[in-house]
Order: structure tokens, then C-alpha cells, then sequence
């Protein structure tokens, strides 16, 4: 293993470095993302009416489908809807629901980031310090994937009280996408684990030899 040069040949190790910034930036992007969740919850572009296109705020987005349903269908309730929104406790509060699915994923690709930067770089064991990041964007996935079925369930149970249903607990947890998720995060940790293992059982081993 090179010790002053790259692990990786040169085009490898750079195009490794270039695909961990785009993980960094995307880790980066998610602190707006937790922002915007509050001043414009459910925005999506609209065109029209002679003012162009602007980016502005649907709640009805994020509600449960069927109850979204018969908000459409009233006038009434989606003015009542927006306004319930609008509110700045409410919108306050999207900000920290949103953060609840965000920062376990931003925590993900910040640490796959990291660890295809260590993989491109140089010095020696580049593995050996990419794997610990690895090991740590498993763990942000297995978070991810619990905080996921938490975010939902808080979205449509905070935004309930400006439906016609008012306020409902919702619990939108579907076992199957969470055991989807968790398996395949799991099974990741599993390698990650069993590399390092036998990489310490490989040191060892040299050492006492």
C-alpha cells in the first residue's frame, strides 16, 4: 500500500475526491432545506395569472392524501388550511419536523463525503481511515430510516388542525419500507464491520510476524 502517494491510480483517486465533494455539498444543502421547510412549507413552482413563475407555499402537499382530497374539494378549507399554516408556530414548527428527516440524512452524506475523500487522498491507509466514516454513514442510515417514519407521522398530525378533520394523531408507519431500509443499512454496518475486523486481524497478524 503507497504510504506518500495515492492508494487509488491518479484518475480514480481524483474522480473518488470529486464525487465526496458532491456528497460534502449535498450534506451542506440540507441546513436550507430544514429552513425552507418552514418559510414555504410544501412550495413547489407556479405559473400563471400574469405573474410569472414564482415558488410558493402548498400545505395541501404534506397532508394525508385522503384528507388532501377534501381540502381540494372545499375552497373554504384550503384558505382555512394556508392560513393554519401561515401561522409562525406552525411554520416554526415544520422547521424542526423537517429537521427530524433531514440532519440523520445529512449526517449520511456528510459521512460518505468524508469517506471517498479519505479513499482519494494520499498518506498511508487510506482505507483504514475511510472506514470508520463508512461505519458512521451506516449508522446515520439506520437513524435515517426510523426518523423517516417519525417525520411523516409529525407532518400530518401537526398540520391536522387546520383540516376539516382538525386535530388527529396520524401514524403513518409502513413496516415493510422500514424493514427495507433498516435491512439493507444493517447489512452494510455488517461489512463495514467484518472489513475492519479483518483488517485489525491482518495487522496483527504482520505485527507478529
Amino acid at each position: 500500500m503507497m504510504t506518500d502517494g495515492y492508494w487509488l491510480p491518479p484518475r480514480k483517486a481524483w474522480l473518488c475526491r470529486l464525487a465526496g465533494l458532491v456528497f460534502l455539498i449535498g450534506a451542506a444543502v440540507m441546513l436550507p432545506v430544514i429552513v425552507f421547510a418552514g418559510l414555504t412549507p410544501g412550495a413547489s413552482p407556479g405559473c400563471g395569472g400574469g405573474y410569472g413563475c414564482v415558488w410558493e407555499a402548498r400545505p395541501v402537499t404534506l397532508i394525508d392524501s385522503d384528507e388532501r382530497l377534501r381540502v381540494e374539494a372545499s375552497p373554504a378549507a384550503l384558505k382555512a388550511l394556508n392560513a393554519f399554516a401561515a401561522q409562525g408556530r406552525v411554520r416554526l414548527g415544520l422547521a424542526g419536523i423537517e429537521a427530524i428527516n433531514a440532519l440523520p440524512f445529512a449526517a449520511l452524506l456528510f459521512s460518505v463525503g468524508v469517506a471517498l475523500r479519505r479513499l482519494g487522498g494520499r498518506g498511508a491507509d487510506p482505507l483504514q481511515r475511510a472506514l470508520p466514516w463508512l461505519r458512521r454513514a451506516s449508522i446515520a442510515a439506520i437513524v435515517w430510516t426510523l426518523a423517516h417514519a417519525v417525520y411523516q407521522t409529525a407532518l400530518e398530525s401537526w398540520l391536522s388542525p387546520g383540516t376539516p378533520a382538525g386535530p388527529t394523531l396520524y401514524t403513518n408507519i409502513y413496516l415493510a419500507d422500514i424493514a427495507t431500509g433498516l435491512l439493507l443499512a444493517i447489512a452494510a454496518y455488517c461489512a463495514i464491520w467484518a472489513i475492519e475486523a479483518g483488517l485489525r486481524a491482518q495487522r496483527d497478524l504482520d505485527d507478529f510476524v
